[in-house]
């Protein structure tokens, strides 16, 4: 038998399947039954609007072994976000919550007495999603700021080379598979990369002067990475605003034009093409902030620009380790952050697969789900690391089934501590924030187009623990009403639990 068996299996009799179409109960009827729970759900089902889209639903008791609640649970849904889950499970199983991101600065030239590097300096990055915290959670200073400054304590105060940044820990290929088109324009999409700062995009922000003169314009983080031109002309406190930042295509041309009005500020991202360049040059600047002098250029390496030969001679100079893995686990459940779930595919691609790709990636997935005994049917497809592929095949039995094995695991609590808290914290902050049902669901969410999930465990008025799986394809209606009748769907287990 497989380490993880489906308990439910064991008897047909615990399996209560709700059928869509069960009649709706009389007004006023109060669900203080599990039968009227079923009822009052189907009526929801039902509801205009609701009843075109198609749902996925169960709801498990592990203390009783029984699942108490099943629409369609064989069937296959699209499950956005909520696949996450499946990834930053493989990470904590195969990794470890204690696991760190190695970013490294070596060189291939030699220090010579008067403290300059004959050589070039070359930032070897190998998946940390986190090398710039904006939100300042995990780091207080960037690790590029870190690194430079361990350079500076190595008795560098010169160097007469390049700054090279190396993404070939990861194979180039900037997107994730299946990712629909619009998304890679958005930082939803941002280009995957082994050597990845400020999740790959830099912010435009963009002030107001004074009338018919040119609007103040700064970027975030600072750098010279942009060559500027600024177009952008300040207007009056009633004119129509335009103002708008775009790279020209395939160079590092930013054009700022249009009318700010005097009375307005405006932000916007640019995603970056080439993020291990970018990367360098913030290094190379940090450098330079510190006093210590670059002579060359920025350039990049990615996989096979360098032989192995040649690597194994560079000498390290100075390395960042990140927090702990379970941290950035956070980041990744609480935020729902596409870009960082799939660097962490590749991450487990490049240890455990042989190299950081997708395939290698998705293989590691594979295997981990077949050792936890969760994958025997066919029906279910992973494509990536986020869920933003609408290739992504999951069940709802399949979801409560991983839920399940991981509520069994040591590393169970850090892992529940990763998920969206109700009402609280992550992407479930403004959901299920009215008492009895806020603080006590732990959950990832998924939202794609026509498609809206949340997946997770809760905690009833009476102490007892559910696993839940919900999934709606096919939306038609308001994605606000969908969302809705999830959060009722929930609350309703939970007052009657």
């Amino acid at each position: 038998m497989n380490r993880f068996s489906y308990p439910w299996r064991k008897s047909a009799l615990v399996a209560l399947v709700v059928a869509v179409l069960l009649p709706a109960p009389s007004p006023g009827a109060e669900p203080d039954t599990l039968e009227a729970i079923q009822t009052k759900i189907a009526q929801y089902l039902k509801r205009p609007g609701i009843r075109s889209a198609a749902w996925g639903i169960q709801i498990y008791d592990p203390a009783s072994g029984a699942v108490v609640l099943s629409v369609n649970p064989e069937k296959t849904f699209q499950p956005a976000s909520v696949l996450k889950v499946v990834t930053t499970a493989t990470a904590l199983e195969k990794l470890g919550p204690d696991y760190r991101f190695r970013t490294c600065v070596y060189t291939d030239g030699t220090i010579l007495a008067d403290g300059t590097l004959d050589g070039n300096l070359i930032l070897v990055g190998r998946g940390d999603p986190n090398l710039m915290d904006p939100s300042k959670e995990l780091l207080e200073t960037s690790a590029l700021q870190q690194l430079a400054q361990k350079i500076r304590e190595a008795g560098i105060q010169k160097v007469d080379g390049r700054v090279i940044g190396d993404d070939s820990y990861f194979e180039f290929t900037t997107h994730g598979k299946g990712s629909p088109s619009h998304d890679l324009r958005s930082m939803y999409g941002a280009p995957i990369n082994a050597l990845s700062i400020n999740n790959n995009v830099f912010w435009v922000h963009i002030r107001p002067t004074k009338a018919n003169q040119l609007a103040r314009v700064s970027l975030e983080p600072q750098s010279s990475y942009f060559q500027i031109r600024n177009l952008c002309v300040t207007g009056s406190a009633r004119s129509k605003r335009t103002a708008n930042a775009r790279v020209i295509p395939g160079t590092t041309r930013l054009v700022v034009s249009g009318v700010l009005p005097a009375t307005q500020n405006h932000s916007q991202y640019i995603v970056l093409e080439r993020p291990a360049e970018a990367a360098a040059t913030l290094l190379k600047e940090e450098l330079r902030r510190i006093g210590v002098a670059v002579s060359g250029s920025v350039q990049v390496n990615h996989l096979g620009d360098t032989s192995p030969a040649a690597r194994r001679d560079w000498k390290l100079l100075a390395e960042h380790r990140s927090p702990p893995l379970i941290r950035a686990l956070e980041i990744i459940n609480k935020q729902s952050l596409n870009l960082h779930a799939e660097m962490l595919l590749r991450v487990l691609g490049a240890e455990f697969g042989g190299s950081g790709t997708d395939e290698a990636g998705l293989r590691v997935v594979k295997d981990f789900l077949a050792e936890a005994g969760i994958t025997d049917d066919e029906k279910i497809h992973i494509n990536d690391g986020s869920g933003l592929s609408r290739d992504n095949l999951v069940t709802p039995r399949f979801q409560t089934s991983l839920l399940m094995f991981l509520s069994t695991r040591p590393y169970f609590d850090l892992f529940l501590n990763t998920l969206a808290v109700s009402g609280t914290d992550g992407t479930l902050k403004n959901r299920l924030a009215i008492r009895p049902v806020k603080g006590v669901i732990h959950a990832k969410t998924g939202s794609l187009g026509d498609v809206a999930s949340l997946s997770g465990y809760m905690t009833t008025k009476s102490g007892r623990n559910l696993i839940f799986s919900i999934f709606a394809n096919n939306v038609h209606a308001s994605m606000t009403r969908i969302r809705q009748t999830i959060d009722e769907i929930c609350t309703l287990l939970v007052n009657f639990y």
